[in-house]
């Protein structure tokens, strides 16, 4: 997407108002200034997908584009003159998990009043763990949702706690391997779409470990990975935004 389409979409969906986009990176060195490529993207996809309920790893900016996106979705569904019966209690919610009580606070005084509504935070520590023999990480308390969007960007390497056989992820040169999606997989819903922020090394253990059918795609201009899972619809109830309007 050029800069000039990237700026009409901002401007269009009112996203100028939400984030400064203009703002330059923070002085702290784990806080970035707005991506706005990335969140452009993930707004995108959560509108094209008319999307219900999203789990995202990892707080910030991107947190408010979802809320927004998810704002309109449920504007779009009030304003339907029929919709079927979806088995899901968390309409037009997303649940925002990070490992950090300060960015989980800082998030939360950004969220504006017409949103908060929308947006459920989750703290929860980071762990290593293994799956099947390999190393890995997982988030200790996860939100009890089914989601049918996940966006993957974290946790920080450094926030991983404790160590396997001497193996720890305060190695600078080791790669974040988030397992939870691998842990959750089995009750995913078919048509899910899971996008991952850089992490590339991750998103292979994923594809590499996942049992189900996906689509995968890799963008490497945009250092970003999709995968949709491929399968049919479970039965009248569990159906997706995208199936129906």
């Amino acid at each position: 997407m050029t800069k000039k389409l990237m700026a009409d979409y901002i401007k269009a969906n009112g996203l100028d108002k939400l984030i400064d986009f203009k703002q330059p990176r923070a002085k702290s060195e784990k806080a970035f200034a707005p991506e706005a490529e990335d969140l452009v993207r993930l707004h995108q996809l959560i509108r094209r997908r008319k999307s219900f309920t999203v789990l995202e790893f990892g707080v910030g900016y991107s947190t408010l584009v979802i809320a927004d996106a998810l704002k309109k979705n449920k504007t779009d569904w009030e304003n339907l003159k029929s919709s079927p019966e979806v088995r899901n209690r968390f309409m037009f919610k997303v649940f925002s998990v990070d490992a950090s009580k300060k960015w989980l606070e800082q998030t939360k005084k950004r969220v504006p009043k017409k949103l908060q509504s929308l947006v459920n935070f989750h703290y929860s520590p980071v762990s290593v763990g293994t799956f099947q023999g390999q190393l890995c990480h997982y988030y200790d308390n996860l939100p009890d949702v089914i989601p049918d969007f996940i966006y993957l960007d974290a946790p920080d390497p450094k926030d991983v706690k404790g160590k396997f056989k001497g193996l720890s992820f305060k190695c600078d040169e080791r790669t974040v391997m988030a397992g939870d999606l691998l842990l959750m997989e089995s009750t995913f819903l078919p048509g899910i779409l899971i996008l991952i922020d850089g992490r590339t090394n991750n998103a292979r253990f994923l594809k590499n470990n996942f049992k189900r059918k996906y689509s995968y795609k890799w963008n490497r201009k945009g250092d970003v990975s999709i995968f949709e899972l491929i399968e049919e619809r479970l039965g009248k109830h569990n159906v997706l935004g995208q199936d129906f309007y």
